[in-house]
């Protein structure tokens, strides 16, 4: 991850505004978009929004469920935002929350956590394993019915805490600054140089 998406300052929220989630990817069925309308759905009685980055083949059908879930500006559907503006998206929001059902390593996440953005996400697969317990919310993938329910305490428990939220947030960004690519350069140096000298020795 680039140095530039770490450490970027938080947007001062003016008072009363929503908890703001974002979701961010491709519109493909494996990315599991419903599940987070369907979450958000759950607790209309917050003060909480959705905002949804990106495009695909599945945008009119999504959008046209949301419609029937009656969020209403509870979501909105932003498009594909170009690269160089979403550090501010990710600075107008609160948490990232993440649904994909099938990836390995989730780009968007880092970049969230290099915001200082606490996730929400399933304890399944590359996501489940690389974010750290402390740095947000990991629901664990049962039945449908209890990983939504897992997944909409989460939102409650991020909404209602802002203590509790921040400190994860500040969690997911000492992450964050160990990913980037000058540190993994820097690693690998290390590592070659301690490779170097074991074989000189023997």
């Amino acid at each position: 991850m680039p140095s530039s998406f770490v450490s970027r300052p938080q947007v001062p929220r003016p008072r009363g505004a929503p908890f703001t989630l974002l979701w961010v990817g491709r519109m493909q069925p494996r990315k599991a978009l419903p599940l987070a309308l369907e979450v958000l759905a759950e607790t209309k009685d917050l003060n909480a929004r959705l905002l949804i980055a990106g495009e695909g083949e599945m945008r009119g059908g999504w959008e046209n469920y949301a419609k029937r879930l009656n969020l209403g500006d509870k979501v909105e559907f932003l498009g594909q935002i170009p690269w160089n503006e979403m550090c501010r998206l990710y600075q107008s929001a609160d948490a990232l929350l993440f649904t994909s059902l099938r990836d390995s390593f989730g780009t968007q996440v880092l970049e969230a956590m290099g915001h200082s953005l606490p996730i929400l996400t399933l304890d399944h697969q590359g996501v489940g394993t690389f974010v750290p317990s402390a740095a947000g919310i990991k629901v664990p993938v049962t039945s449908p019915r209890q990983t939504l329910a897992g997944l909409a305490d989460g939102i409650r428990r991020l909404a209602l805490f802002p203590k509790e939220r921040r400190k994860m947030g500040q969690a997911a960004l000492a992450y964050a600054q160990t990913q980037t690519w000058e540190r993994r350069a820097e690693r690998m140096s290390n590592l070659y140089a301690e490779v170097h000298a074991h074989s000189s020795s023997s």
